[in-house]
């Protein structure tokens, strides 16, 4: 392991909440260092995913840095308890004095999102709110204090900086201010007065054709091999060739509001006492500012 190479700073999710967005704020700074294409999401210390690379594998996405005071990287993989297990524990034991950054979204807008990505590329065929409310990948990771509160005990509460999309959508430069403050950076750098959108959404993504039998194979000992014996290249090639174009649906989803709302209302309540922090503008499950 190449310590002088090694990061102490993690953008550890969540998965569609304008984590690639922060990860360009973070490397428009001089004083940080951050990975880049085609690894700005390494997901290094997930088991199941790039661990066996190895340790100067890894390093070596930090082999530009130069007197940069912080080297990071951004994997929404790391916030997917408990489906990869050991993260933040791996994460503290190679980088115990690491500060972690977590960016939440609504946690229902989040879900739906995720559900619109699972549709596109991975073969997810459900329509909503059994694609999500069935689907546990998209349930955990919309539960924040699940996955965050691993971190917090790690690492402890002054090394970890949790931030709203919301936030950085509607004050970008105020949020990266505070942001680069708790790091000790200068906050004197040039920042948005708007946020500016990375990976923006789609009107229509492609689905899955056969996608009724890949979802009754998810899960079991056939998907598992799959999964490891087809690369992403082949699989990406797959799905295209045996997909059909299909609108999005970005209405209100009142149906899916309302049944996810009594779950995740205690979620967040849960995050609040974590935290110390008030989520109003999450509108799907406060539609109106509490008093």
């Amino acid at each position: 392991m190449n310590n002088t190479r090694m990061p102490n700073l993690f953008v550890v999710g969540a998965m569609k909440a304008a984590t690639t967005s922060l990860h360009n704020y973070l490397a428009l700074h001089p004083d940080i260092f951050m990975t880049r294409d085609p690894w700005k999401e390494p997901g290094f210390f997930v088991k199941e995913l790039n661990w066996n690379k190895g340790w100067d594998w890894y390093s070596n996405l930090f082999s530009e840095a130069e007197t940069q005071k912080f080297r990071g990287e951004s994997s929404t993989d790391y916030t997917k308890s408990p489906h990869y297990a050991g993260v933040p524990e791996r994460i503290h034991a190679a980088c115990p004095d690491a500060k972690i950054i977590y960016i939440m979204r609504d946690p229902i807008e989040r879900a739906i999102s995720q559900y619109w990505w699972e549709v596109e590329f991975s073969a997810e065929g459900r329509n909503m709110p059994q694609g999500i409310l069935e689907n546990p990948w998209i349930m955990n990771a919309s539960h924040y204090a699940l996955q965050i509160t691993p971190y917090l005990e790690l690492f402890g509460e002054d090394n970890v900086f949790t931030l709203t999309t919301e936030a950085l959508v509607k004050e970008p430069k105020q949020t990266l201010i505070d942001l680069f403050t708790w790091l000790g950076v200068s906050a004197e750098i040039e920042l948005p007065e708007q946020f500016d959108v990375h990976n923006k959404s789609k009107a229509s993504v492609n689905k899955f054709i056969a996608a009724g039998l890949v979802s009754k194979l998810k899960g079991s000992f056939v998907w598992d091999i799959l999964k490891k014996s087809i690369s992403p290249q082949l699989k990406a090639k797959l799905l295209k060739s045996m997909s059909r174009k299909v609108e999005k649906d970005d209405g209100n989803h009142a149906d899916v509001v309302e049944l996810l709302r009594p779950i995740m209302q205690p979620q967040v309540a849960e995050l609040t006492t974590l935290t110390g922090k008030r989520y109003d503008e999450w509108t799907t499950l406060f539609p109106a500012t509490r008093q």
